[in-house]
């Protein structure tokens, strides 16, 4: 069911958008919504607006302004929000600008928040692997630690054997999902990864919102420790 609106705190919403199938395996969709303090929206990983997605949006009742595609895999509806909100700014990571040429992207995402939102959202990219590389965020005012696919924790009960079998391999299925094991594997520039989860762990994130699968019954930083502890030790 597309479009629940559940607050993380003032000014910070998840909305939880259809699902779909990736690698054969179902999963929902999940976006971060922001008012930032001039009254428009900040908005992380849009999901396909469905009459319900586009509601909750207007029922907010200020304008789209930020655009974020985190990773070179969460792009596919950007182009029709932007159609939606012409205005906005599309800020993506370097490898979905590379992979998707006709994207129209206004900023490249880098280690540093842009001056439209550094007052109130932090960034890092988690780099490192020649196949993955993520914007990660953190809402200031909320403590909220905002995660694409960096962590996954899927319920499997639904998911065929084999899509099953391999999502069970790569150590993301609930209740103890985290980061992909080939993630971890093919992190061959250690010290990247290690530098952004360092500054990740900095921010002592009082919760976590990420776009597939449940939340942890640990808390952040517990979560974070142990997910991390494979590039700068256990805390």
């Amino acid at each position: 069911m597309a479009g629940p609106l559940l607050s993380l705190g003032h000014n910070i919403w998840c909305v939880q958008g259809p699902e779909l199938v990736f690698a054969g395996a179902p999963m929902h969709t999940r976006m971060v919504v922001v008012r930032l303090a001039n009254n428009t929206l900040w908005v992380h990983s849009p999901t396909k607006i469905t009459p319900e997605v586009r509601q909750v949006i207007e029922n907010l009742q200020a304008p789209v302004s930020v655009l974020i595609a985190p990773n070179k895999f969460h792009h596919l509806f950007v182009e029709s929000w932007q159609q939606w909100w012409p205005n906005a700014t599309v800020y993506a990571e370097s490898g979905l600008q590379k992979r998707i040429k006709k994207l129209a992207v206004e900023h490249t995402l880098t280690n540093e928040a842009p001056a439209v939102y550094a007052d109130e959202i932090d960034q890092v990219l988690f780099q490192g692997n020649p196949l993955f590389s993520e914007a990660v965020f953190f809402h200031k005012p909320s403590a909220t630690l905002i995660l694409t696919d960096l962590f996954i924790n899927l319920k499997t009960d639904k998911i065929p054997l084999l899509p099953r079998l391999f999502l069970q391999f790569e150590q993301v299925t609930y209740p103890n999902g985290g980061a992909p094991r080939l993630l971890k594997w093919l992190t061959f520039d250690r010290k990247s990864a290690k530098d952004a989860a360092t500054r990740i762990l900095a921010w002592q994130p009082e919760q976590m919102t990420f776009c597939h699968g449940e939340p942890f019954s640990a808390s952040a930083m517990e979560v974070l420790n142990k997910e991390f502890a494979w590039l700068v030790g256990s805390r």
